[in-house]
């Protein structure tokens, strides 16, 4: 069957918000048959999207293997907990998928509770284990209800972990796990980004991931991991910097022009582009309160190396430029 990645998308989305009829379904269905034409197609989908494809392609299995359906429909379940639970597993991966399928049949049905903190807002949420957890802007948490001691992260969030002697808390951000028994971290993990930062107040944590060894930390130490070159490198650190956007403070170190720009656009809620890779790369250091103006931030930053900015007409956009003569 011929679909576009418009209407697949379409479809998928009417899946999760409990919208799509039979019909809808049943195409999704269709396409399965005919996946070998259109495998590139799972490449642009969303993460909620794939988990959708997920579902609907285990629906699928278990009506091919005989088993019996589920009678709670999953919502949005992460990828590893979802499929260890159904005995199914599926890779949407460049290029294909892939369907490993066991015997057992499933027993344990995992509701998901989502947390989100929107743009300009910052999110206060307390586990049923007593565990307290911040969120910054933009930022997403999940969790099942079943086990609140394993949570994904998407974005940065700040974490007070409840102790359990005889249970661990697991948090997977990115490409990275991070254990603990209890203690106090902050993990900074938004994308699209070169590295995932996990700093530690006190306690002790340990930061993994499959490609490299566990590195342990403990207060005021802080492990990052480099993207492009796979690996977790481990630093001293002042803590305090790290968690300070919990009281609405911007505190940058030797940070990147656009590591900045990603910042403010998430709490100011603006686009800031910039006019080529000079200003975008200029490294600085700044501390701004929490009822600072953008535009005072804008002024303060570009002045430190002599740069522009402007406002486009009519838009919430802002656009940093350097006007100065360079031999």
């Amino acid at each position: 069957m011929d679909i576009s990645n418009t209407r697949l998308r379409e479809l998928l989305d009417k899946y999760l918000e409990g919208t799509a009829s039979e019909e809808e379904i049943g195409e999704v269905d269709n396409w399965y048959k005919s996946f070998d034409a259109h495998a590139g197609l799972t490449e642009q989908l969303s993460p909620d999207q794939r988990t959708a494809l997920e579902q609907l392609l285990f629906l699928r299995i278990s009506r091919q293997a005989g088993l019996d359906q589920p009678t709670t429909k999953v919502v949005k379940a992460p990828f590893r907990i979802w499929w260890a639970a159904a005995g199914i597993a599926v890779l949407l991966a460049a290029g294909g998928i892939y369907f490993a399928l066991n015997k057992r049949t499933p027993q344990v049905q995992y509701t998901m509770v989502t947390e989100k903190a929107e743009k300009g807002n910052i999110k206060k949420i307390v586990l049923p284990d007593g565990s307290t957890i911040w969120l910054n802007y933009e930022t997403q948490l999940r969790y099942a209800q079943q086990n609140d001691r394993e949570v994904w992260l998407e974005g940065e969030g700040y974490f007070e972990i409840a102790p359990q002697a005889d249970k661990q808390f697991l948090v997977h951000s990115g490409k990275l796990d991070v254990q603990v028994l209890g203690t106090s971290f902050n993990i900074d993990a938004y994308a699209p980004a070169d590295s995932v930062m996990v700093t530690v107040t006190s306690g002790k944590v340990a930061v993994s991931h499959e490609k490299s060894e566990a590195v342990t930390l403990t207060a005021d130490q802080l492990a990052v991991y480099q993207a492009a070159a796979g690996r977790i490198e481990k630093y001293d650190t002042g803590a305090t910097d790290a968690s300070a956007w919990r009281q609405g403070l911007l505190v940058f170190k030797n940070a990147s022009f656009r590591s900045i720009g990603r910042k403010l656009e998430r709490r100011y809620d603006v686009r800031i582009r910039f006019d080529g890779n000079r200003t975008a790369s200029a490294q600085l250091s700044a501390s701004f309160g929490r009822e600072q103006p953008l535009k005072d931030i804008l002024r303060m930053l570009c002045d430190i190396y002599g740069f522009n900015y402007r406002q486009q007409p009519g838009t919430n956009e802002y656009l940093i430029y350097d006007d100065q003569p360079h031999q």
